[in-house]
């Protein structure tokens, strides 16, 4: 009888701490996702230089292209010289104008990383157009984004 009971005793405590450990490896594994999330995204010295980006793309025009399309893809060509080497100091690989209040687009035109990012932003603001920059840092993508209007 107490061989039988330890036996069961012993079952249940393997049971329950295996019951514990997947559930705290659970826990951990979304803890290293969000941790990554956080550092590709919205880094505080990308959203810097993406707010100064913003006000010299808004000096050169910025405003001619809000228009009723969800994502644009912004180039130098757009703007003046000096974008150029504004883009490759800041090691900006793209540069999207998108909806602010963006739900539905054709996702298959765009990279993983940026539906990824692009489903992450809140809409909580009352901004008509967002800036996104994809940073290029050490072969990754970086993003970062801001809100524009276009009275501003």
């Amino acid at each position: 009888m107490k061989k039988g009971f330890a036996l069961l005793e012993t079952m249940i405590v393997i049971a329950f701490l295996a019951v514990s450990l997947l559930l705290l490896y659970n826990t951990f594994a979304g803890m290293v996702s969000n941790s990554k999330k956080n550092y590709l995204y919205d880094d505080a010295a990308n959203i810097y230089k993406t707010y100064y980006v913003k006000e010299y793309l808004l000096q050169n025009n910025l405003t001619s292209f809000f228009k009723e399309e969800n994502i644009q893809e912004l180039t130098c060509a757009d703007f003046n010289e000096g974008c150029s080497k504004l883009i490759n100091n800041l090691n900006i690989k793209k540069l999207y104008l998108t909806k602010y209040d963006l739900k539905e687009y054709d996702k298959s035109l765009y990279s993983a990383d940026l539906n990824n990012y692009l489903g992450s932003l809140a809409n909580d603001e009352d901004f008509l157009y967002r800036l996104v920059i994809e940073y290029n840092i050490d072969n990754s993508s970086f993003y970062a984004s801001v809100g524009v209007d276009n009275h501003e």
